[in-house]
């Protein structure tokens, strides 16, 4: 069995993407063309790039799809969405529920939260559906802009305060 990492082993329907009908098992192996695979747990561990970086990430609950009879792995969306789960745990970032239940607390929309910290709102909404992960930088500003006011209101779009954060210089 040849090492698989979810951004080069093809993606298979799940079963909410299949017509909201429960996917039928087995289908058919893309190396062997056997109607074995099935969904099984596995051990695994994942090389993951994030921010330029590659992180080893040891995986015990992963879910996948396998061959029964070639032994082949095949990533699947929920195998994405655990290797996400687990990488944002590994860096401690700030999960898509953690940073809803923020805005919730805030009574921040998404849209103004996204104008606020300098992003598109359809980043912010990656960010929030899970599909994509913040950067570090972005974690340490979301996690500043919910902890602190003064960070809040001095990043509230066109009424910023642009001077705010520069270092002044003393004239001697």
């Amino acid at each position: 069995m040849r090492p698989a990492c979810p951004a080069s082993m093809p993606k298979m329907k799940n079963s909410a993407t299949a017509g909201n009908r429960p996917r039928k098992y087995p289908t058919r192996c893309t190396e062997c063309g056997k109607a074995a695979l099935r969904p099984v747990v596995i051990h695994r561990e994942v090389k993951k790039n994030h921010d330029g970086r590659v992180y080893l990430l040891a995986i015990n609950d992963l879910p996948v799809t396998r061959c029964g009879d070639c032994g082949e792995v095949f990533f699947t969306a929920d195998s994405d969405d655990r290797v996400n789960a687990e990488l944002r745990e590994h860096l401690a970032l700030l999960s898509p529920e953690q940073i809803r239940a923020n805005l919730q607390s805030l009574g921040i929309t998404q849209k103004d939260a996204a104008e606020r910290l300098g992003v598109a709102p359809e980043t912010l909404s990656r960010w929030l559906s899970g599909a994509m992960i913040q950067s570090r930088a972005m974690d340490n500003l979301m996690r500043s802009f919910f902890a602190c006011a003064e960070v809040r209101d001095n990043l509230s779009g066109s009424g910023a305060n642009r001077r705010f954060g520069e270092v002044v210089r003393l004239k001697r």
